[in-house]
């Protein structure tokens, strides 16, 4: 490789992405926090939140099988995890649980200096977010989840049947 050409990074999915995302489901938590399998599921519903009944309208779009998104994000969001704790935005704490993460006092005044309409559309929906899902502990969050796995993104399915049966 040419050490003068240009490297090409994709800021989509990168851990600087998730982990500034992120940060709005934990300033909205403040001064609670969570575990990395609940920001997991948080991290989802964030982007597909009219997936949830009466959720409001999806940050992201629906794309085909997107809740395999929940299977696959886990290392790019620790990735984005321990990006934002290296710059004191978020920390980390050993609990009897296991470790839960927290705003930190630099979280709001960060998030404050982003004035993107993506950026107001992050911290509506994860004021939803938050209130719709505080009180779930953790397995009925889960069991939520898991329970509507097959539905997300699975509106393609039946359509991606049709056209294969169409185009033989």
């Amino acid at each position: 490789m040419n050490p003068f050409e240009e490297t090409i990074t994709s800021i989509f999915n990168s851990p600087l992405e998730i982990g500034l995302r992120i940060l709005y489901i934990y300033n909205e938590l403040f001064p609670k926090g969570c575990d990395l399998q609940r920001l997991i599921y948080y991290d989802y519903l964030l982007l597909h939140s009219s997936d949830v009944a009466n959720g409001p309208k999806s940050i992201h779009p629906k794309i085909p099988l997107r809740a395999a998104e929940i299977l696959v994000k886990r290392d790019l969001i620790k990735q984005g995890l321990t990006l934002m704790i290296s710059r004191q935005l978020l920390k980390s704490s050993f609990e009897t649980d296991g470790i839960i993460y927290f705003a930190t006092e630099l979280t709001s005044p960060f998030l404050e200096f982003n004035k993107s309409d993506y950026a107001k559309e992050l911290k509506e929906v994860s004021k939803w977010l938050v209130k719709e899902f505080e009180n779930y502990d953790d397995m009925k969050l889960s069991f939520f989840i898991k329970n509507n796995l097959d539905v997300w993104g699975g509106e393609f399915s039946n359509e991606s049947l049709l056209r294969g049966m169409y185009n033989e």
